[in-house]
């Protein structure tokens, strides 16, 4: 049995890669069928094996089935696609999963829907097909779905009419439906016109006529996209070149769509490449016969293949927000010990920088007078083919003479001057900003609730700005750009009358003397 299973499929293999000719779908037809139910041989195999009901000769006989008819409606969806949708009815006494019956007979409706995979065209005489769908059934009050899945042979009638015959298995999804065989024979005809047929051609006579040819301009617009090759996402800034006869060449950059046009470009043999990130992209030769239409422009696509992500930054002013133009920003993988450097654009403080996979990142901004945020971010666990694009917004402030900011991020053992050195990250963003402007200097502030006494409170805030200061002068900065001051509960930026005003009063300021 099994030989004849693989020499089935392996003749149905051969006669789908003989057959390479276009046809027209199957128009929409109509399939009145009879078929067979066999609900003993599946319950067979079933409850004991295949084998076993082969062995021993179980297989039931088309007496001991269940008679019914149906109709089927196909249409194509490609020459070697047919949808399928079967409505079918009989009259059954239904055996179920635990072996038991019905008792009587009743009325079984099946209805299903699928497609018939072809391995030729309807032009073909025969046409081995398989099928397979998801059905429902309907008895006795009970409903429930099966998976029908099966292989057919459809015999086609003079162009006029098809036979289709089908052998399915149904395999049930739910407790209510047992599994089954189907055996079916039915006759169709098309709904539509039907088909002509094949006759023989009478050639045509061509009598050439003079044509008047018209002056066409062969100049064209090259409209050339850069996608990135893993996931089809438009690349912007890409440098793309265009090479053409007697040394011509012609560059730009594409568009925040992945775009670049090249006017007017006189017919020749042209190369079209590009770069970015010192990665060159696909390349394509233009012939100069792709100038004889009359389109006016040439549409390509060059793709690029950058196994790194990208660091799509912006910088924003927080003092005013707006972006940051100007900004040199600095990239350190953490994980191999490398530095890229940058600089945020004018107008839009956009930055870019390519990130390797599976490391971790520090991002910081450096401009005269502005202290910056620190930023922490990953390329591990990131998946290339689904993601490109590593978002950022850069924050900085500007921190010129006689302004304030307010250390959010510097944290202190309660009631005392003891820096938690673990948790505070504004501390970073202070030596960052103070080995960038060597020439500012900073009093560095202490403030407190006014919970306690006044003597206690203007102690431990000038404590804490000591603190402060010593770790600084520790960490490499000149102590000449640094002052230490406590103001204690005196300047108040909250109300002391709740918890919340307390914990906003109980902070640490840098003001910029210079």
């Amino acid at each position: 049995m099994r030989q004849i299973i693989y020499l089935c499929l392996l003749s149905c293999l051969a006669l789908q890669l003989s057959a390479q000719e276009n046809e027209e779908k199957k128009a929409a037809t109509l399939v009145f069928h009879f078929f067979y139910n066999d609900f003993k041989t599946a319950q067979q195999i079933r409850t004991s094996s295949l084998k076993n009901v082969l062995d021993n000769h179980l297989w039931s006989k088309f007496g001991q089935m269940q008679m019914g008819f149906g109709f089927n409606y196909l249409k194509g969806i490609t020459t070697k696609i047919d949808a399928v949708a079967t409505l079918d009815g009989s009259s059954t006494d239904y055996l179920y999963k635990d072996g038991t019956t019905h008792g009587s007979s009743a009325l079984l409706l099946d209805a299903n829907a699928g497609v018939n995979l072809k391995l030729l065209t309807d032009r073909h005489k025969v046409v081995p097909y398989l099928s397979a769908g998801l059905g429902a059934s309907l008895y006795n009050g009970k409903s429930g779905f099966y998976l029908p899945l099966g292989a057919g042979i459809q015999f086609n009638l003079f162009n006029e009419a098809f036979v289709l015959t089908n052998v399915q298995y149904r395999n049930a999804l739910t407790s209510a439906v047992n599994n089954h065989f189907q055996y079916s024979i039915g006759v169709g005809a098309s709904l539509g016109k039907k088909k002509a047929k094949p006759g023989k051609a009478e050639e045509p006579v061509i009598v050439p006529v003079p044509v008047k040819k018209e002056i066409i301009d062969l100049t064209k617009d090259f409209v050339i996209a850069v996608k990135d090759e893993v996931t089809g996402q438009p690349l912007p800034y890409v440098e793309v070149v265009v090479s053409g006869p007697e040394g011509k060449r012609v560059s730009g950059k594409t568009d925040a769509d992945g775009r670049v046009t090249f006017n007017a470009l006189t017919p020749g043999d042209y190369t079209v490449s590009g770069l970015l990130n010192n990665v060159n992209t696909s390349v394509l030769p233009i012939k100069k016969d792709s100038f004889e239409t009359n389109d006016k422009q040439l549409n390509l696509t060059l793709t690029h293949n950058d196994p790194r992500f990208t660091l799509s930054g912006i910088v924003v002013n927080k003092t005013k927000n707006i972006p940051e133009g100007g900004a040199e920003i600095n990239v350190s993988n953490d994980t191999r010990s490398s530095i890229v450097t940058q600089q945020s654009h004018a107008g839009d403080g956009i930055f870019r920088v390519q990130l390797e996979a599976g490391s971790d990142f520090t991002v910081v901004g450096k401009k005269a007078s502005y202290i910056s945020n620190i930023e922490k971010i990953s390329t591990k666990g990131l998946n290339r083919s689904a993601t490109l694009y590593v978002k950022l917004e850069l924050g900085i402030e500007e921190a010129k003479a006689g302004q304030s900011i307010q250390l959010s991020n510097i944290y202190f053992e309660t009631g005392k001057a003891n820096l938690n050195t673990g948790v505070s990250s504004d501390l970073d963003r202070l030596i960052q900003f103070l080995k960038d402007n060597p020439a500012s200097r900073l009093e560095i502030q202490g403030h407190t609730d006014n919970i306690g006494g006044l003597e206690v409170n203007n102690r431990l805030s000038q404590a804490r700005a000591n603190s402060v200061v010593d770790y600084l002068t520790k960490k490499g900065i000149d102590r000449n750009q640094l002052i230490a001051k406590g103001y204690g509960p005196s300047l108040p930026v909250a109300d002391n009358a709740t918890a919340e005003g307390r914990t906003k009063n109980r902070r640490v300021v840098m003001k910029v003397i210079q």
